[in-house]
């Protein structure tokens, strides 16, 4: 073995291999991040030793490249595209050869742009609550629905309860899994069923940046990674996918801990990888903008629900079509044969572009520090994400609050720590009669200022009043330190939202509360409350930081 050395030092200094494994594109490849791959499944290294060492992992590609033929299928060559190519361009003395069936194939997938899409939160589905983002290959802009998207997402089983859910969801118990599917399945999945609006968002990438990505899908689409809800997510793995298009982009260490969807798209625009974007409103937002321009909604709703022709034919045609567009995206009757071919005798109508009330490039970051001044006392907090009651609503769905990891302390004490609270506030509308929902748990002192463990069961209804959002929820709480207690109560709240400012008044068993919230700098808000609870009264001042 000692008289070997010689040869392969002299080999990596020809061929220089000898610092190949340091360089960061071949870090990207392999997931590497702290000195170890973020790709779980072992079946995805060719050196058994890959996962812990990049130079390991180079080595045993450089031999498993010159042992295959790259005429096979099942070739190095064609199972790892991605590190073949990197390889072959950084070693030209090797002559490295391409996959040489892939190489045909890559013809079939002639992308000339990239979008990263984002859908906004949807509170009834869980893996869904903080949004979600995949990426969208066009062969023609023209036609977006005939385009792919690659999608990332935990594999979960039908039959998970909660419990395990919130328990792999939370500590990496779920497999991350890619997969391509046509971009039409997954507007009729988001944007139909549902109900959620979706961002497109161009990105600066040229023709071969982009065939890089997709080198790199056809290599890593059959391995799994360890899915984490907060950190290791949808939106975080995509950015493994986009940092491969530039050699010189980082986008994966500015997620350590929380990766919020909101905030990799504020990180592509901080990079200038943003070219432009565009809005597709749901069927739930279609459907809204509709009825807000039909003159005589009385007449709206009895067509709806029993779609009589005779009921609308007194109006004016532009009215009737648009009573008809509310019908048709609304109603789940097929049997609309005669209703379709009297619209066909209404003609054309201008469908008007529906402007976002919403930006979510414009959203608060998902992780808040806090200090305020409460009683004579500085109180610090820390909600590593996502958005709160307090938060302005501004560019993110009213009535909709996830946080995770809340925590409220003074220097001398833990006041409260809220581990997961979700509070689906449904926004009220004439065509929509939904429930209100919250579930929350963790640690308070709201009782005897004793330090109990919680669990908050919420639902109700929502109203509107005076164009403010009211809510009222019977609750059921359970309070646990040397024994479980089982109380009832009640949650009642009063939210108005502005562009940069919010008010709230909230109600419960145990206190009362009104605030204020002024959002004076893109990442800074002044938070004023009063507090009223066993017959005193305390006012606070603090302020919101937004990282």
């Amino acid at each position: 073995m000692p008289t070997l050395l010689p040869l392969i030092l002299l080999s990596s200094y020809l061929f220089g291999t000898e610092n190949l494994h340091q360089h960061i594109y071949w870090q990207k490849l392999l997931h590497f991040k702290n000195q170890e791959s973020q790709v779980d499944d072992s079946s995805f290294f060719l050196s058994k030793d890959g996962k812990t060492s990049a130079k390991a992992e180079l080595e045993a590609t450089l031999k498993a490249l010159r042992d295959s033929n790259h005429n096979d299928i099942n070739s190095t060559q064609c199972r790892y595209p991605a590190r073949t190519r990197w390889l072959k361009n950084k070693l030209p003395k090797q002559e490295i050869k391409e996959c040489q069936y892939l190489k045909k194939h890559l013809k079939n997938f002639d992308f000339k742009t990239l979008y990263l899409v984002y859908t906004s939160s949807f509170m009834n589905s869980p893996a869904s609550m903080v949004g979600h983002t995949f990426l969208r290959f066009d062969k023609d802009e023209k036609s977006p629905l005939l385009s792919y998207a690659l999608n990332y997402s935990a594999k979960i089983e039908s039959n998970t309860n909660i419990g395990s859910y919130v328990y792999n969801g939370l500590f990496g118990g779920f497999e991350g899994r890619y997969n391509v599917i046509p971009y039409y399945e997954m507007v009729k999945l988001y944007s139909d069923m549902e109900r959620r609006d979706i961002w497109e968002y161009k990105l600066n990438l040229t023709k071969e940046e982009i065939e890089k990505v997709l080198l790199h899908i056809f290599e890593i689409r059959n391995f799994y990674s360890d899915y984490f809800f907060a950190s290791e997510n949808c939106s975080y793995n995509l950015l493994w996918f986009i940092e491969l298009a530039k050699e010189e982009l980082k986008l994966v260490d500015k997620f350590d801990h929380i990766t919020a969807p909101l905030d990799t798209i504020k990180e592509l625009e901080r990079q200038n990888m943003i070219e432009s974007s565009t809005f597709r409103a749901s069927k739930s937002t279609k459907i809204k903008d509709i009825y807000a321009q039909i003159e005589d909604k009385k007449i709206a709703k009895e067509f709806l629900n029993e779609a009589n022709l005779t009921t609308i034919k007194e109006l004016n045609s532009s009215q009737q079509i648009d009573i008809l567009s509310l019908y048709f995206l609304k109603s789940e009757d097929d049997n609309i044969g005669d209703i379709l071919k009297y619209r066909s005798t209404l003609g054309i109508k201008k469908s008007k572009k529906i402007t976002p009330t919403t930006n979510p490039t414009k959203a608060n970051r998902a992780t808040k520090a806090t200090i305020s001044y409460n009683n004579q006392e500085l109180e610090f907090g820390l909600r590593l994400a996502y958005h709160d009651i307090y938060d302005i609503d501004h560019d993110f769905n009213e009535g909709s609050y996830i946080s995770f990891f809340d925590i409220k302390a003074t220097t001398k004490k833990l006041n409260s720590l809220n581990l997961i609270k979700i509070d689906s506030i449904a926004k009220p509308h004439e065509l929509y009669n939904p429930y209100s929902w919250g579930i929350s748990f963790g640690f308070n002192r709201e009782i005897e200022d004793k330090l109990r463990a919680n669990l908050k069961l919420k639902g109700g209804k929502s109203f509107e009043l005076f164009s403010a959002l009211l809510f009222i929820e019977p609750t059921v709480e359970i309070n646990y330190r040397e024994k479980p207690k089982l109380s009832l109560g009640y949650n009642i709240g009063l939210l108005k939202s502005f562009k940069n400012t919010k008010v709230g008044l909230l109600s419960s068993k145990s206190h009362i509360e009104g605030f204020l919230t002024y959002q004076f700098l893109e990442d800074i808000a002044l938070h004023l409350s009063v507090l009223e609870r066993d017959d005193e009264r305390s006012t606070g001042v603090g302020v919101f930081f937004y990282f």
